[in-house]
């Protein structure tokens, strides 16, 4: 992902895949040091942070606006596992699926970025 993010020489595409890598960095030191609710509360936190920087990004742009939303969304689904007990197995498994939907997010979108300025290079 950030291979690709640096081929498309966006900084906005490289700055999100950064963002994104932080927060997998994050929630993966969170799952390995806290548990059980603090855990919970930990990728809370994780996800809030990340909404609000996406959130910063997306003004005037679309590029970030669903990493935004996506976030926002998750924080609302932590918020609620802290009240519904549903298994950690199911709330593991939706944020691998999650995590995995953005990286295929950033990185589509680092390679349109390269094919349509490899195509403009090529008309010019």
């Amino acid at each position: 992902m950030l291979m690709a993010a640096h081929l498309s020489r966006s900084q906005q595409i490289l700055t999100a895949a950064r963002i994104v890598f932080l927060n997998w960095l994050a929630g993966l030191q969170f799952w390995l040091v806290l548990e059980g609710t603090a855990l919970t509360c930990g990728y809370i936190v994780i996800d809030a942070i990340t909404a609000a920087l996406f959130f910063r990004m997306s003004r005037g742009k679309w590029f970030p606006a669903p990493l935004c939303f996506m976030h926002g969304v998750l924080v609302i689904y932590h918020a609620g596992t802290l009240f519904n007990t549903g298994g950690l197995f199911w709330e593991k498994f939706i944020l691998n699926r999650a995590f995995d939907v953005e990286l295929f997010y950033v990185i589509a979108c680092a390679l349109f970025r390269i094919a349509v300025t490899r195509g403009n290079a090529r008309r010019v």
